[in-house]
């Protein structure tokens, strides 16, 4: 509910200020059936996709309110995004998958959130060329392939299957470097951590269209085509983007300098292995 109040609050503030603070005040009550205890994690409220919010027992929290025992103990509020049947997604799959010839392959999600912003920057450079990326959807997002892990999938799993599903490729050996230090990305305000990876194909073939997440299109940009799009503001998610192409550049300081890669292994911060990609069966 806080979710959906916040949305309208772009239109109607005063109303929903008013809905807001009541929303609130009803997390409190509802805390008053809580025995609080150290490290507990409880759902109060869900949104309308893939989020809830939780409140997490700590005596290090920021708000306070009466728990079952009539007394008043601290606590913090954040999300959790979760699957179709309500399990918690705590981790997350970034990767830059690099072809054959060093080119990078990017595609073009839709991100509502960031075309609240106006004036923000869509005219990429892709392939050679001025793309205007809005001619994909008023929403559209320049990233690489990623996504949630499931519940049980395992973090080798979930990386072949972000990277198949999202770009096309075929089934084909690839070497990857995968950082063994997941990044909390949204630090304080929601509980998911990302792993990241470069992946180097062995195949120069993908799809420039996928039918997976509504759509999306594929395209294959040069190193120096990605870091001028950073640099334009047309590549601007952190999430997933920037932590990817900041562990990228790693890599290739590490595949230049044997001395440099043997320190990131021997920190246990870099792991390198060869893969079977290989499109999972639905």
């Amino acid at each position: 509910m806080l979710l959906f109040l916040q949305c309208c609050s772009y239109h109607y503030p005063c109303f929903a200020r008013r809905l807001t603070m009541m929303s609130q005040l009803q997390v409190k009550d509802s805390l008053r059936e809580v025995v609080w205890q150290e490290g507990l994690v409880v759902p109060v409220a869900y949104g309308s996709y893939r989020h809830r919010i939780v409140v997490h027992c700590t005596k290090d929290g920021r708000q306070t309110a009466t728990f079952a025992d009539g007394q008043e103990h601290k606590y913090a509020g954040y999300l959790e995004f979760i699957n179709a049947k309500g399990e918690w997604i705590k981790e997350g799959a970034g990767m830059v998958p690099v072809l054959p010839d060093g080119r990078l392959l990017m595609v073009v999600e839709q991100r509502p959130p960031q075309s609240r912003y106006s004036g923000r920057p869509t005219m990429a450079i892709i392939e050679g060329k001025e793309l205007d990326l809005k001619q994909f959807g008023l929403h559209s997002s320049l990233e690489f392939p990623g996504g949630s892990v499931e519940p049980g999938q395992g973090l080798k799993a979930g990386f072949m299957a972000e990277l198949t599903d999202e770009t096309g490729v075929p089934d084909q050996l690839a070497l990857c470097y995968s950082c063994l230090r997941p990044v909390c990305s949204f630090g304080s305000d929601i509980a998911t951590r990302q792993h990241l990876a470069t992946v180097f194909l062995s195949g120069i073939t993908y799809k420039p269209y996928v039918a997976e997440d509504g759509g999306l299109q594929v395209f294959a940009l040069t190193r120096e085509e990605v870091q001028q799009n950073i640099w334009s503001g047309v590549i601007c998610s952190g999430q997933a983007a920037l932590n990817q192409w900041s562990f990228y550049k790693e890599v290739e300081k590490a595949r230049a300098d044997a001395t440099f890669e043997q320190g990131l292994k021997d920190a246990g911060y870099l792991a390198i292995e060869t893969l079977q990609l290989a499109k999972a069966k639905r």
